[in-house]
């Protein structure tokens, strides 16, 4: 489900989770240890998630804001892919949150689409061209 094959593009994942921070961390803890049972490891289907390209995004007391505001958290270098996660997040129905997740240089293919993933959903992979991340 998780291709890193893929170069110049982001995935991410965006949402509201009520969970404790110790809840929410324990969903990718272990993401570069293929023995650590970590959670998203079996959701994503992989043993493996390179943390210099993957990153975890709370906002602070896990304040609810609006989706225009969470998405300048996201590591894209593209306004262009600013809006577009923007508008397919409002197409899904949301307009606010306090998580993400994204992935740089890996595409997502949603196996069971509107799955959440520790809360979140997968809202989209994104071209992000203008950004070399190796």
């Amino acid at each position: 489900m998780i291709d890193t094959t893929t170069k110049n593009v982001i995935s991410v994942w965006m949402g509201t989770s009520n969970k404790t921070t110790e809840e929410f961390n324990k969903y990718t803890e272990g993401l570069e240890d293929s023995n650590s049972n970590c959670p998203a490891h079996k959701e994503w289907g992989t043993t493996f998630i390179d943390t210099d390209l993957f990153v975890a995004y709370r906002t602070a007391d896990r304040r609810v804001v609006p989706i225009e505001e969470l998405v300048k958290e996201v590591g894209s270098s593209s306004k262009k892919t600013d809006l577009a996660i923007v508008k397919k997040a409002k197409e899904m129905g949301i307009n606010e949150g306090n998580s993400l997740y994204y992935y740089l240089d890996a595409t997502f293919h949603e196996e069971h689409p509107g799955s959440l993933y520790n809360g979140l959903k997968f809202i989209g992979t994104f071209p992000d061209p203008r950004k070399k991340y190796r």
